[in-house]
């Protein structure tokens, strides 16, 4: 499984293109990202919007151990829970980003 990751990560500037326009949701979460990251800001912190980010690391490593433990409904419920904080916490980077930059010239 690492092999195809690895692959995919060296064939991925390849098979997609960089996006033509910023108006695709994913790229403004790029782009809020990078954004976030040269401000200074952490990723992993207690302050919001980095908060949603520390939680979501116990919520995953308990995914994980539920999975590992064949516990598929506290596995599927961790899981679920996990990505719902991931995308509050990029949907939050997306908005601050958007109005920071429509603001500014």
């Amino acid at each position: 499984m690492a092999v195809f990751a690895a692959v995919f990560t060296l064939l991925n500037p390849i098979l997609f293109s960089p996006p033509e326009t910023e108006d695709a949701w994913m790229t403004r979460v790029v782009l809020a990202e990078r954004w976030w990251r040269e401000r200074g800001n952490g990723v992993i912190g207690l302050t919001y919007p980095a908060v949603l980010n520390a939680a979501n690391v116990p919520m995953t490593a308990y995914a994980v151990v539920a999975a590992y433990r064949q516990r598929p409904l506290r596995a599927a419920l961790a899981g679920v829970a996990s990505m719902a904080l991931k995308f509050w916490y990029v949907a939050a980077l997306v908005r601050e980003y958007d109005a920071e930059t429509k603001t500014t010239p």
